[in-house]
């Protein structure tokens, strides 16, 4: 009786330390795995650089100066250049001639043009002189002839007529060819700098171009661009702030006077990471600033284009955006410190309606990483870093995310048999050394 009790005893034992055992595996290594089966990634940034303390991704962006007007002049297709007056970079004055066209083809049009004027005038003297002979001729004629002689003068009537039309639109010929021979040289409408000559008049695309651009000279303004998922930063008629590149002292004061949606421009370099799990091309738009003074400035400078911060807010403020708000309560994606992506409450407070920000009260530091709500997000997905591989501090950035690029995103652990391997930490280690050691100390009590 004693032996089958001390069995039972043992038996119970050894599958108490089993139990033990798989569930501090299960809480130190597959608790996160059950979260999600999903083999996806998320973007997340910087709460420091969402809220702008670290200006960094919203603050700061890449401008150039450029003019307030540029001088585009397009080629007449019929006509050839004959001689171009100045080159790239040449500086030009109202008045200054840039390119003649060649005149020896107009100037047979005009010769020729003349000559058929003339020949119609006397077509035309020539058919009033018939006109003439014939009413005099059906004056002496009999009755049975005065019906031939009527019909010839109304022939000859209608072919003066046609005459006479063909008169006056060879008159307005001649006038546009002399038009044309005084405007073979053109010459600059503005003060400015030559900034291209396409000999071609197409671009590297074979899109039609301007024969010659020219750049006005005197005020400046600012041109930048921004990518299209951080257009809501920005907004026209929003101060900013201009500094040097090279001197990081001096600065400009303007405003934003266009952001221009119609003509995106593309990066070939930037990528992101699409929720299908391919690449898929980021845009950018440009936007320009006018500036108080141009004082100083140089035409082509590279500048930083900074947000004017004219009343600093205190603590975290968040686009509303980047906030799920259920019935009464608000929840923000957070990556949490497994790097994996929960979703976490948060407590809001003051709301700047202007620039459509929450300040946040609980649930969210400077120093943590959320992710912008999507309908595919879930609790458990692996979160990457945005801009974690480098970048020029602007939101623009020239290299691809390490999320698109293999070799980054190859782990330290990683077993070379396409399973990644995930490293025991200390607390795991002594955790399991703990179970492992009750459950022996169990097995030999019972013994």
């Amino acid at each position: 009786m004693q032996k089958k009790t001390r069995i039972i005893v043992i038996t119970s034992s050894v599958v108490a330390a089993l139990l033990l055992i798989f569930l501090g595996i299960w809480y130190f290594f597959l608790r996160d795995n059950n979260t999600s089966s999903s083999n996806e990634v998320v973007n997340v940034s910087s709460v420091a650089d969402i809220a702008g303390l670290n200006a960094r991704l919203q603050n700061r962006y890449s401008g150039v100066v450029e003019p307030q007007e540029t001088l585009e002049i397009k080629r007449d297709e019929e006509r050839t250049v004959k001689e171009a007056f100045v080159q790239e970079g040449d500086k030009v004055e109202v008045g200054t001639p840039l390119f003649a066209y060649d005149t020896d083809e107009i100037d047979l049009k005009l010769s020729q043009a003349e000559l058929d004027l003339e020949q119609l005038s006397n077509e035309i003297s020539t058919l009033n002189s018939q006109i003439a002979l014939l009413e005099k001729d059906k004056a002496n004629a009999s009755a049975d002839e005065k019906l031939a002689y009527t019909t010839q003068i109304q022939t000859a009537q209608n072919d003066v007529k046609r005459a006479e039309y063909n008169q006056k639109s060879k008159t307005v010929e001649i006038e546009q060819i002399k038009k044309s021979l005084e405007n073979s040289t053109v010459v600059s409408s503005i003060a400015g700098v030559v900034k291209t000559i396409s000999e071609s008049g197409v671009n590297m695309n074979g899109e039609a171009t301007a024969y010659m651009t020219i750049l006005a000279t005197g005020d400046y303004r600012i041109k930048g661009k921004i990518n299209e998922q951080n257009t809501w930063v920005i907004s026209e008629g929003q101060p900013v702030m201009i500094r040097s590149r090279v001197d990081l002292e001096k600065t400009w004061t303007g405003m934003i006077t266009l952001i221009d949606y119609d003509n995106k421009v593309s990066n070939e370099n930037n990528y992101y990471y699409s929720s299908s799990g391919g690449e898929e091309q980021s845009s950018f738009y440009p936007f320009y600033i006018e500036l108080d003074t141009s004082e100083d400035l140089i035409l082509g400078q590279h500048v930083y284009i900074e947000l004017s911060q004219e009343e600093a807010k205190t603590g975290i403020w968040i686009h509303s955006s980047y906030f799920v708000f259920e019935d009464s309560e608000t929840f923000a994606w957070v990556m949490n410190s497994k790097e994996k992506l929960e979703k976490r409450k948060v407590k809001l407070g003051d709301y700047d309606e202007s620039l459509e920000e929450y300040q946040v009260l609980e649930g969210l530091t400077k120093d943590e990483y959320i992710a912008w709500p999507e309908e595919r997000l879930e609790n458990g997905l692996t979160c990457v870093i945005s801009g974690e591989e480098g970048g020029d501090g602007s939101g623009m950035a020239d290299e691809m995310p390490a999320e698109n690029n293999p070799e980054e995103m190859m782990p330290d652990e990683y077993n070379g048999e396409g399973m990644e391997v995930p490293p025991m930490d200390d607390a795991a280690a002594n955790a399991d050394a703990e179970i492992k050691e009750s459950a022996e100390s169990m097995t030999e009590g019972a013994q």
